[in-house]
């Protein structure tokens, strides 16, 4: 190999190290110091912009560390009163409103409240509660439940067979109607019952005189019952 050769590939070598060199100083610096200067400058520029920042952050803050949450309320009761119930975070008060008329007042006892209520109305009632911090400055409202009170019990009409009536056949056909979305029983045993409310279901007499119970239960437990009595007698 000739001087000249080896000149340049030791000129070479120099420059591939300081390539390499400066490649990794480059990294260094950019992982020690140029993520901080970069955060630091898109912080800088979004304080510019959303001048004055103070507030927007004690609003953001205020809304992580503060929670409400109620207990499910039932769809449909049969009680004018009602137990609400549920726990919060950073909130001493909480007010319970009914048909949009502040009710009463629960107190937080160790991030939970519980109170029991009256003044539901029949049909349909609106529940909410806002929860309040002593300063009262933070404020926070809950979904808005829709009860439906229900004190009257189902109708229940007995189609067939009629009451006293006589049977030639064992098996007959208990029919009626009742109201929308309430459970039929026929002594004890469930009978199926279409969306418009009406019923009907085979049943089995005993010879003799047969006591017949026919339950009508809503959806919050109002329940109607008629008792009706069929005599078997086969045919001679």
């Amino acid at each position: 190999m000739s001087r000249l050769e080896k000149h340049r590939q030791k000129q070479f070598t120099y420059q591939l190290f300081l390539v390499v060199a400066l490649t990794i100083g480059f990294i260094v610096f950019l992982f020690t110091f140029g993520f901080k200067l970069l955060v630091n400058g898109s912080l800088f520029l979004n304080q510019l912009a959303n001048s004055p920042s103070s507030k927007v952050t004690t609003e953001i803050s205020d809304n992580v560390l503060t929670s409400l949450n109620i207990d499910p309320l039932p769809p449909a009761t049969s009680s004018a009163r009602l137990l609400v119930s549920g726990s919060t975070v950073n909130f001493d008060q909480v007010e319970i409103y009914v048909n949009s008329e502040r009710m009463t007042d629960a107190q937080v006892v160790g991030d939970v409240f519980s109170e029991e209520i009256s003044g539901l109305e029949k049909g349909e009632n609106t529940v909410y509660v806002i929860a309040k911090s002593k300063s009262g400055k933070t404020t926070k409202k809950s979904r808005i439940f829709t009860v439906v009170l229900k004190t009257e019990k189902p109708n229940l009409e007995i189609t067939e067979p009629s009451d006293n009536s006589k049977s030639s056949k064992q098996e007959i056909k208990i029919a009626g109607k009742t109201d929308k979305e309430t459970f039929i029983r026929i002594n004890g045993q469930p009978a199926v019952v279409d969306a418009q409310g009406v019923f009907q279901q085979l049943y089995k007499l005993s010879e003799g005189e047969n006591k017949i119970e026919i339950v009508a239960e809503d959806v919050v437990g109002n329940t109607e019952s008629k008792t009706i009595t069929v005599t078997y007698a086969k045919d001679d």
